[in-house]
């Protein structure tokens, strides 16, 4: 397209580019969406190849005897245990005791559980050293026992986050602020940075890197900076995670750690005796699922089991549909499906939530 100029470009005003050092572009209205990187801590850079990231991976033409991934994350719990079910040896390593997506304590704890029986976790790895010899990477860290372990393994995967790309945009010369992490303060609805006629949409913002929420962004972004003064503020969906591991992982509507102490009941449902899961042997998983204590309407839940990616969008639904317990239990449920199981936590919940009234 003739309104398309391709090259690296920096700001040299509020309202002016720089493309590649010698052509100056004007604009009434920005939008930067300009992705992410992966991200390699200090502790693996000196690795050099043996050190790797996700999208390294798919250039693989073999697969390697063994790996330790550094990131129990999404994109590390996806890729440690596709890799360990292909027969690779696999240790992964954390820091703080994250698994996934998941601050509900007990529901984190339980992830733990069940991927560290498929491989080597460590979700807290302390005192951990690394060093390259040959075409190896050793190891070293301190085990629950208090002892110290050295493994071996062919490669490292960092699956240690990503970071915006911002650097090279020169954003002080916009007049934007950076914080200490090098990003810019926006507005989530409008996407607008501060007062400018700049907007930040998708990974550069670093607010929820998930592709769905990034379409949303792009779009609100786009009609803001097109429009440019008059901003206004875009629809913004209930949030919703999925991790595609097996079991399943998810988050839909307010997480745990964002709620209120006190002003909440949990709701719970162990997939181990659920009777759908367990006719698939398929029955490992927990489900929390959080309502509030004074109106009961459903805020959110974290969950690991069966279908987890199908029960998180029916919680999503409904936290964005603002609908209470008791108006979701009011729903159909066919016998028998693991849908049962998310009706097992709404009853819990509402029995908690009738308790709650009685009491008052």
């Amino acid at each position: 397209a003739a309104a398309r100029i391709s090259g690296y470009a920096r700001f040299t005003g509020p309202d002016r580019l720089l493309i590649d050092e010698h052509t100056e572009v004007e604009f009434g209205g920005a939008v930067i969406a300009t992705g992410s990187s992966p991200t390699i801590p200090p502790l693996l850079r000196a690795l050099g190849e043996r050190v790797i990231v996700n999208d390294d991976i798919f250039e693989w033409n073999d697969l390697p005897r063994s790996v330790a991934v550094f990131g129990p994350g999404i994109i590390g719990l996806e890729l440690g245990q596709a890799l360990a079910r292909l027969g690779v040896r696999v240790t992964m390593f954390g820091v703080g005791g994250g698994i996934g997506p998941f601050t509900d304590p007990a529901v984190r704890d339980y992830a733990a559980r069940t991927f560290a029986g498929e491989f080597p976790l460590y979700p807290d790895a302390r005192d951990v050293a690394v060093q390259r010899e040959g075409d190896s990477v050793l190891i070293t860290h301190r085990i629950p026992r208090g002892e110290h372990e050295t493994i071996a393994v062919d490669y490292v995967i960092a699956a240690t986050g990503r970071a915006p790309n911002l650097r090279g945009l020169d954003l002080p010369a916009a007049g934007v602020a950076l914080d200490a992490r090098g990003l810019p303060k926006f507005d989530r609805h409008t996407l607008q940075i501060e007062q400018t006629p700049l907007f930040i949409a998708g990974d550069a913002n670093a607010d929820v890197p998930l592709l769905h929420e990034a379409a949303d962004e792009g779009r609100i972004a786009g009609e803001n900076a097109a429009r440019f003064p008059r901003v206004q503020p875009g629809v913004r969906r209930s949030p919703l995670g999925i991790v595609f591991s097996d079991p399943q992982l998810a988050t839909a509507g307010t997480r745990f750690a964002d709620l209120v102490p006190g002003r909440f009941v949990t709701g719970r449902v162990s997939f181990e005796d659920q009777g759908r899961s367990r006719v698939m042997l398929r029955n490992r998983g927990l489900l929390h699922l959080y309502a509030d204590s004074a109106t009961g309407r459903l805020l959110g839940a974290e969950l690991i089991g069966p279908g987890a990616e199908h029960l998180a969008h029916l919680i999503a639904w409904a936290h964005q549909l603002e609908l209470k317990v008791r108006d979701v239990l009011a729903l159909p449920f066919y016998h028998p499906v693991v849908e049962e199981g998310l009706r097992t936590a709404l009853r819990d919940a509402q029995a908690q939530l009738d308790s709650l009234k009685a009491a008052a």
